[in-house]
């Protein structure tokens, strides 16, 4: 029989190829593997992120360290507290520094202690400051331990994690900076069937339901963080029994409102209210299926763009109307300037 250890490893593998994006999984393995320090991490899910980080040490043998203001530093595969530091120190964001360049140093040019983690299946360690940009800008001594961290060229790394990005023109140079990606149709696609899972003894045709919708129902919340998107879910399940399109898209309207940057228009026109370019309006409906998955994954290819030329004015607010109501119909997003 296969080890705990395998098992686990397996799991965490295939449950990886479901997150993030290929690109940014291949950077951040890329700057693990060429031992880089110190780096950033600007992010808008925590808790997707702590998930990645999880399943990415489990599956390459990596020992992960998580720190925060409140919680102090964490081992992420017991989830208990560090034993390494004192409960009196845990929670200082210059002393988990002092820790770190500590551990740190007993892996620089110190071949036999390398030799020991690896040994031990341990690959790297990782240390994980939780919304540390909060700190690096207010001492000149966190920026000088920082810059002794950025120093250590060894099997430790440290990833500063932020909803934005800060840093000094000291250590800006020598910290790297990549963004976590939101979540994809896969991940998006878990978390809809995991809101299913909790639902179906009290609803039990939602899945078979769900399978007829699902593209649609992953289309209605993409841009939302994924626990905005399984919000949405579960308040249509909740309120209407079922999936209600227009409740999904009410809630991502106040989601969006949140923000103060963007506005939510509801389609209030309907495809006999376009008047006008007929033989578009004929094409899209003939091939509205063209715009699907299941013709992407046939080997159709979609249109790679639309040029529509009006003149100013009303008439070109018309012809906005007229767009916006044919990217509906085909299923595809179109942009007017």
């Amino acid at each position: 029989m296969p080890s705990e250890s395998k098992v686990e490893k397996s799991a965490s593998e295939k449950i990886l190829k479901e997150m993030a994006t290929d690109e940014f999984k291949e950077e951040f393995s890329t700057l693990l593997r060429v031992r880089y320090p110190l780096f950033y991490v600007k992010l808008h899910e925590e808790r997707r992120f702590i998930d990645f980080i999880e399943h990415f040490g489990t599956a390459n043998g990596y020992e992960i360290k998580v720190w925060d203001a409140y919680n102090g530093l964490v081992d992420l595969k017991t989830k208990e507290k560090d034993s390494a530091i004192s409960d009196d120190i845990s929670n200082d964001p210059m002393e988990i520094l002092n820790h770190i360049i500590s551990r740190g140093k007993l892996f620089v040019n110190k071949r036999e202690s390398v030799n020991e983690k690896r040994a031990a299946g341990v690959k790297g360690i990782i240390f994980i400051l939780l919304d540390y940009h909060r700190f690096i800008q207010e001492d000149p001594d966190i920026e000088r331990r920082l810059k002794v961290i950025a120093g250590l060229n060894g099997i430790v790394s440290t990833i500063i994690t932020g909803c934005s990005y800060k840093s000094t023109d000291a250590i800006d140079y020598l910290m790297p900076c990549m963004e976590f990606p939101f979540a994809t149709q896969k991940e998006i696609k878990a978390s809809l069937y995991q809101v299913v899972g909790s639902v179906e003894t009290k609803l039990p045709n939602i899945r078979e339901q769900t399978k007829k919708m699902e593209e649609i129902l992953i289309n209605s919340v993409t841009g939302l963080s994924l626990s905005e998107a399984q919000t949405a879910f579960s308040k249509s399940l909740v309120s209407k029994r079922g999936w209600d399109i227009k409740a999904i898209l009410k809630e991502k309207k106040q989601v969006i409102s949140k923000s103060g940057m963007l506005d939510y228009y509801d389609q209030i026109v309907e495809m006999t209210d376009v008047g006008g370019l007929k033989n578009l309006v004929h094409w899209i409906e003939a091939r509205s299926d063209n715009f699907s998955k299941e013709a992407e994954a046939y080997g159709l290819e979609k249109p790679r763009g639309m040029l529509a030329i009006g003149m100013p004015g009303c008439v070109a607010a018309g012809t906005k109307i007229k767009i916006k109501k044919i990217s509906e119909e085909g299923k595809m997003k179109i942009y007017n300037k």
